[in-house]
């Protein structure tokens, strides 16, 4: 299957693999694919903008400052991932698959996870604001200086996961769901006042 488009490489063409890629600035914007796969390789100033990815594999796959805002990766299967300073605004990983994953400083607000399970995941500095986690697996999942008001994570399970030093304001989640969660002090006041407790 031909891959090219005005003889440069397109790896979003449905049903291909690739390895060893490296892509530095390009737009992709609008691309829709289904059962992409790529492995091995390096995304740096790429513009992925509402690209629709069906089925979607990355393994061993850095982005650097790129823009996927407003993607739809559906059911995509990410392991160890790396995302650095990405806009990934509104982003859809609705049943998606994430493992030994780490997202830095990528501003994901209103990302939609949702149903998404994840295992040895890092979110460190992301603004996630108002982003969907409703009813996925995050046990174990670390949010280490993130911004999660107005998250979504009714549903979701939380044990073992990790929100020290993350602002989690207007997090929508139950009493119930929060059981095994990790907070720190004065997000555990916080919690405390919804619950109706009061502190002395």
């Amino acid at each position: 299957m031909d891959c090219r488009e005005n003889g440069r490489l397109d790896p979003f063409v449905s049903n291909t693999e690739h390895r060893g890629l490296v892509l530095v600035g390009g737009d992709f914007s609008d691309r829709q694919a289904d059962s992409v796969a790529i492995k091995s390789s390096t995304f740096e100033k790429v513009r992925l903008a509402r690209t629709a990815l069906r089925k979607p594999e990355f393994e061993v796959v850095s982005f650097r400052g790129c823009d996927m805002a407003n993607g739809d990766w559906e059911e995509s299967i990410l392991a160890k991932v790396e995302m650095d300073e990405c806009r990934m605004t509104g982003i859809g990983m609705v049943h998606a698959a994430l493992a030994d994953c780490r997202f830095v400083s990528c501003e994901a607000k209103m990302a939609n996870f949702r149903f998404s399970a994840m295992k040895k995941t890092n979110f460190v500095g992301c603004s996630l604001r108002n982003a969907d986690f409703q009813r996925a697996d995050l046990r174990g999942t670390v949010f280490e200086d993130c911004d999660l008001r107005g998250a979504q994570m009714s549903f979701a399970k939380l044990d073992g996961v990790v929100f020290c030093g993350s602002q989690i304001d207007d997090l929508q989640v139950g009493v119930d769901d929060l059981r095994g969660a990790i907070v720190d002090a004065s997000q555990a006041a916080y919690l405390a006042g919804l619950m109706g407790l009061v502190i002395r």
